[in-house]
Parts: structure tokens; sequence; C-alpha cells
């Protein structure tokens, strides 16, 4: 089996991840690393030499490599957010699949070019959710599509994570609703949470996340960092085929907790969790419970993509560009929904696990609770929704 060039842009940050899946790839021999792109090298000297020791040629500009660098098969994307769109359309457009970091993009409008792109260009483009290779949620994949606990009716996910003001240091647009012009939206939505987003709506399609296009959106976001963008939201919204879906998440909890997703049927439930496990009550209420090892899974989105590329059109892909306008759409109306973030008052953190629990209980959102400090908002229709505009 002939292995894959791969190149790869971005070795800082959370491309040391990449630098280093890719060198098990290369020492496994089903990938070659023949190139990368990074301006900044001298921050970033151990990936470099980790790179350039299995054979990786360095360039500073990226278009400069894919130019030079005909025989490369695919690049990884591993940038910040907003440079995910114009690198996967150069990069297609060059003759390259696509690997890109997520979120894929920040609006509809640019996923939906990234679309269009890899129709044209008949290059694939795949998003790097890699919290949908698991062998968990893969399993409940394959059980809802098969009825197992008949008609999904509503997917509830919840995220309660601890950050502190060094997550936020870490980069310029940590927190941003903008950078240089250019949106961002980093925050619980659209960035550290994403993964349960986005899970939640391939639930909710099962697995399809084509069938669970949303229909409207109501959220209220919330800042308790000293952030322009949210750090906690909760959001409600319908999809094209029924399914109610519901969604808590922070980045202000007092102490880490493990995300999970709750699905409710019309005869059973399930429940996924990040941790690799699953757990469906089916119609008689019996438990059936599945517990599997942890899993390397941006490993396994490499595998997957480079068996797609071997397969040809029509093969699988676990999060291609198209599978993500959902995502993208539920992101981008959840801000036009709240139209701006609100204060979350610092003496409230150590009561958000019970809000959660309140809310998520209950299917509503915060300012339906009586919270003093959150703020009502209206359901945002996204009935020929094609443009995110809001802050610009």
């Amino acid at each position: 089996m002939q292995p894959f060039n791969a190149a790869l842009i971005g070795i800082g940050g959370h491309g040391k991840t990449h630098v280093s899946r890719i060198t098990s790839l290369v020492s496994d021999g089903l990938l070659n690393c023949v190139a990368f792109a990074e301006p900044n090298v001298a921050a970033n000297i151990e990936s470099y030499d980790t790179l350039t020791a299995i054979g990786a040629k360095h360039y500073t500009d990226y278009k400069e490599m894919l130019r030079c660098q005909p025989e490369i098969d695919f690049v990884v994307i591993s940038t910040p957010i907003p440079l995910h769109k114009p690198m996967s359309i150069y990069a297609m457009e060059q003759g390259v699949h696509v690997l890109t970091e997520k979120p894929p993009a920040v609006t509809i409008q640019d996923v939906e070019a990234m679309s269009e792109t890899a129709k044209r260009t008949g290059k694939r483009c795949a998003v790097l959710f890699q919290n949908t290779s698991g062998q968990a949620f893969r399993l409940m994949l394959q059980k809802l599509k098969e009825g197992a606990i008949g008609k999904v009716l509503t997917v509830t996910g919840v995220g309660m994570w601890h950050r502190t003001d060094e997550y936020y240091a870490r980069t310029p647009w940590a927190g941003q609703l903008l950078y240089k012009g250019e949106y961002v939206l980093d925050g619980t939505v659209n960035n550290a949470l994403a993964h349960l987003l986005n899970n939640c709506l391939i639930a909710a399609g099962s697995g399809d996340p084509g069938q669970a296009r949303p229909k409207w959106v109501q959220a209220e976001l919330y800042r308790g960092h000293h952030i322009e963008a949210e750090d906690t939201s909760c959001i409600r919204l319908e999809t094209s085929n029924g399914v109610k879906v519901l969604y808590y998440a922070t980045l202000c909890h007092v102490r880490q907790e493990t995300p999970y997703i709750v699905v409710e049927g019309s005869s059973g439930s399930m429940r996924w969790s990040y941790d690799n496990t699953l757990t469906v009550a089916d119609h008689t209420g019996q438990l059936h419970q599945y517990r599997f090892e942890q899993e390397d899974l941006m490993r396994n989105m490499y595998l997957n993509f480079m068996d797609a590329l071997r397969q040809g059109d029509g093969a699988e892909v676990y999060s291609s560009i198209d599978d993500c306008k959902s995502f993208m759409l539920a992101s981008n109306g959840a801000y036009e929904s709240s139209r701006q973030t609100y204060p979350l008052p610092a003496d409230e953190w150590a009561n958000l696990a019970d809000l959660f629990k309140k809310a998520s209980e209950s299917g509503k959102l915060f300012s339906e609770l009586g919270v003093e400090w959150a703020v009502a908002t209206k359901p945002f229709d996204l009935t020929g929704y094609k443009q995110f505009a809001l802050y610009k």
C-alpha cells in the first residue's frame, strides 16, 4: 500500500499535536510528510526539528509550499480559525485534498464556499471533529440508525469545563468575536466544546447531520472571563426532522467534568460521553452498557480520511465539509438569537452545576428558570439563512 504524501500548515499550538500524529503515521509506514509551512520557526523549534528529521521541507508561505510540492496528496490545516477557509480553498484549487481543524470556518457563507470548492475541484475536505470517530459514538449512531430507541425526539448535550485566564492569554484571538477584522466567535459553541454541539446534531440525524438542519435557534450567550465572546451558553433548537436539540456548555465550571449527550427516543434512551462509553435503555427499561478503551481520536480521523481517499468518491469521511453545515447554522443562529454576550457574575460560577442540572433536565434556558443574571432572548428563524453579518 503506497503511503500518502501529506503536508502540514501550522506547527505551533494545537499544531504540535498534529506533528506528533504525523510522525507516528510516518513511523508506521502509512504516511510521508513531505513539507510543512510555518512562518514562526523560532517559537516552534522542537516541532521544526521533528519534521525536518523525517524529511519534510520547511516553507514560511503555505502557498509557495503547495505550488512547489505537486506531489502533496493532502494538507492538514492547524492554524487560527479565520485562516481555515482561505487556506482550504486555496489548497483544493491547487489539486490538494484538505483535512482542516475545527471549526471549519466561522460563518455559514464560508462553509458554503468551501463546500462549493470541494465539488468544483473534486477534492475532499474533511474537518477534524475527532469526537465523531470513537467506538462508543460510532456504535451509538449505528443503533440510532437501527431504531434501537425508536424515533429520536430530543438530544441534550452538557459540557462543563474549567478554563483559567492563561487559556485566554495563549493567543491574541482567544475569546474574541473578531480579530483583525475577521470573525472568530471563539467560545464554547464555535471552539472549545464545538465537538459536543456537532455530535448532538449528528445524533439528531441518526448519523446524518444533513437530515437535522436547524430550523430555528434560541440561545443565551454569557461571558464570565474578561473576554468579548461567550464562555457559557445554553441553546435550544429544532431540526428539519423535528428533533429538539438542547446544548449547555461552560468554561467557568469550578472543575473539569466529562461532557455527555443524552438521546431520548420514542421507545428508549441513550447516553454517550467523552470517556468512550455508551449506555442504552431499551423499551423494557433494560440497560445495555458499552465501555471502550480510550482511543487516539485524531489518529482515527487521519486513518478514516486516508481510507476514504483510497476508496474514492462515495467513501464516507467522519466529518465532511457538507456534514458541518448543520453545526455552522446552529453556531451562527445562536449568535443571531443572543445578539450579544452577557455578563456572568464571578460569584455565580460555583452555582453552575446546579443550574446546568435543572436546565438540562427541564429543557429550559437559564432565563426561563428565573436566574437573576440571565437575559431572555428570542428564537431566530433560519429559513433561507445564507449570511452571517452580525458585529460588522
